[in-house]
């Protein structure tokens, strides 16, 4: 007996299940309705023949790759990395792959990858963007719906899924505000983006409510620019007693050079960041934190794209979808507060 040495194909699949090869197109494709008996058959055949779909063959045919694009600006970062496993698993469970790919916060990386997804004909795409670029706009010409995730997409027509930014800071400031600090430094970067930049906001709100000045320090993105700020301050003859954090990966780096050079938190300086992660209960002591639903964020954006493929475009000249999620503000003792972990609090 000869071994085959072909992979099978559409014509193997309906042979097996009895049925004919356009049936089998349709429940690979799912372009219009089989009835559940033959999509229960194909799917047995499918599995016994480990029938693969031809994605080349279908893109030149002009058809869509059962496929969505998914680009964040730095998978290292747990945040980033709950959101994208978030998509990931949703389009996993509708049949879809994901192509994800990092832009490391660079305009011109993100048009690159943006340009190789298009040669991929994928069927939507979910991007925490950097700025708007030719390429997006092409790529939502075309149809291919574009949902923006954490941060809007000026000029482009998308959907977007955000947090409430602006809010979940001015809780955070009002809290240490609360506990007679009045001097409060405000520290991280990507100030430029919609998601910081209203974070900015609401510290800046909350201190001038109570009349102080804001201690802004918006460009310090690495150890190195962080621990010379915090050494400055013991220099300094009336130092902040309190940092606001804008996110997770400054918080990791303020925390470090804290203790590197001797504050006692909350004592010297009390800490409170924006962006909870999975060991911030488990430090000593543990953070205060406003924690954003990456989950959720994650989840809504690949629910939004889904909704979008296979139907009609937003009309140009249209706005999209706007979800706002809540967030929550995890009050432990990094601020100052004796709480039991993890509890929830209003300033």
């Amino acid at each position: 007996m000869t071994k085959r040495s072909s992979m099978p194909t559409v014509a193997d699949v309906a042979r097996l299940a009895g049925v004919g090869a356009i049936t089998v197109s349709r429940v690979v494709n799912g372009t219009s309705y089989v009835s559940v008996e033959k999509q229960k058959k194909i799917h047995a055949a499918i599995h016994r023949l480990g029938y693969r779909p031809n994605q080349a063959a279908r893109i030149l045919k002009g058809q869509r790759a059962r496929m969505i694009g998914l680009i964040v600006p730095d998978l290292s970062d747990p945040f980033f990395g709950m959101c994208a496993s978030a998509v990931e698993n949703f389009a996993f469970e509708r049949g879809y792959m994901t192509l994800i790919v990092a832009s490391q916060r660079n305009q011109e990386f993100e048009r690159n990858e943006v340009e190789i997804m298009m040669g991929q004909n994928i069927a939507g795409l979910v991007i925490v963007p950097s700025l708007p670029n030719d390429r997006l706009k092409q790529l939502a010409a075309c149809g291919v719906p574009i949902v923006a995730l954490d941060r809007p997409l000026p000029e482009v027509t998308a959907d977007e899924v955000v947090v409430e930014n602006l809010g979940g800071a001015e809780m955070a400031v009002s809290h240490l505000l609360g506990h007679g600090h009045k001097k409060i430094a405000c520290i991280g970067y990507d100030k430029n983006f919609y998601s910081i930049s209203h974070r900015i906001l609401g510290y800046t709100n909350a201190m001038r409510a109570y009349g102080l000045k804001c201690d802004i320090y918006d460009c310090a993105s690495t150890f190195k620019s962080i621990i010379k700020i915090v050494r400055s301050w013991k220099r300094s003859a009336s130092p902040p007693t309190a940092v606001f954090s804008l996110n997770n990966v400054s918080t990791s780096h303020v925390l470090q050079a804290l203790q590197k050079e001797g504050f006692a938190i909350p004592h010297q300086m009390a800490v409170v960041g924006f962006d909870d992660f999975a060991l911030a209960s488990l430090l000593s002591p543990p953070l205060t934190a406003v924690r954003q639903p990456a989950t959720s964020l994650g989840t809504q954006a690949a629910r939004l794209l889904f909704d979008r493929i296979g139907t009609e475009p937003i009309t140009t000249g249209l706005s999209g979808i706007k979800l706002v999620l809540p967030v929550e503000f995890i009050v432990r003792g990094s601020c100052g507060c004796s709480v039991a972990p993890n509890a929830k609090a209003s300033p």
